[in-house]
């Protein structure tokens, strides 16, 4: 993204923070508006001939459309929205953030443009920053629907997994909305997943080493009380026990050249 970096080196101040905040608050208050009729969502959503025949505020107006027709879940979607937005803004900045977000906007109007007869909403827009927050915060725990406790890269996994799946078998103006969705995910974190997937393959190949080594030192069944070579680490080795005075009727286990020194030392001792 070393493009984006640029433009943000040009134009540091571009960008509004806590933009979604306010979208989140716009998406509140015309979900009460549709509930009272006094402002339908099939007057806002992104239509190619509505646009074309003056209609231009829909360009704006589908980023304002919510996913929930309830209003709990609707309290739950706009809960998770300014959580991800806000932990986008965090990592990255209010610069990346409005140019993703607007960029995800961008390329939801084009395909509206190119599909005749269809109306498009908001949803894969901000399905896309929802995944953005799970690829920079995949162990982040959510109650789901304020009950149960899940991590965010396993939604993150069930939801694009569903998203493949309409990319497979959905209608066409489906399958364009969630290409563009993906497109526009995979634009800004194509770099991110790949530095993650290598990250989890050497922390994985670490533990691996790290479990080996473990099991190489623990699991024996002899080790020598002067060298420590066990028989796991040394299969050839011999040992035997020694239950002198010295060394108690439970006996100390010895590899036979450190036994027999043992032994030597002991007569030593005894006979001088």
């Amino acid at each position: 993204m070393k493009w984006l970096d640029r433009l943000e080196t040009r134009y540091p101040h571009w960008g509004l923070e806590g933009l979604i905040r306010y979208v989140s608050f716009l998406m509140l208050t015309v979900f009460f508006l549709n509930q009272s009729e006094m402002l339908p969502y099939h007057m806002l959503y992104l239509h190619r001939d509505a646009i074309l025949s003056g209609q231009v505020w829909r360009l704006f107006t589908f980023l304002l459309i919510p996913a929930s027709t309830n209003f709990l879940f609707l309290i739950f979607e706009l809960s998770i929205l300014v959580m991800c937005a806000d932990g986008l803004e965090a990592r990255w900045g209010t610069f990346k953030l409005t140019a993703y977000y607007v960029t995800g906007a961008l390329l939801t109007i084009t395909g509206a443009m190119i599909v005749p007869g269809v109306q498009f909403g908001s949803y894969f827009v901000y399905l896309s920053l929802f995944l953005g927050f799970a690829t920079l915060y995949p162990d982040y725990e959510i109650l789901f629907m304020f009950i149960l406790p899940v991590k965010m890269k396993y939604l993150a996994l069930l939801s694009g997994g569903l998203m493949l799946y309409q990319l497979a078998f959905a209608a066409w103006p489906i399958k364009i909305a969630v290409g563009l969705a993906l497109g526009n995910y995979l634009l800004f974190f194509s770099g991110e997943a790949i530095a993650a997937a290598r990250s989890n393959r050497a922390r994985s190949i670490r533990m691996n080493e790290f479990t080996r080594a473990s099991t190489r030192q623990t699991d024996f069944r002899h080790q020598c009380n002067v060298c420590g070579k066990t028989d796991v680490s040394d299969p050839e080795l011999q040992f035997r026990y020694c239950t002198c005075e010295e060394c108690g009727s439970d006996g100390v286990p010895f590899c036979l050249e450190h036994l027999k020194a043992h032994k030597e030392k002991r007569d030593h001792l005894n006979n001088p």
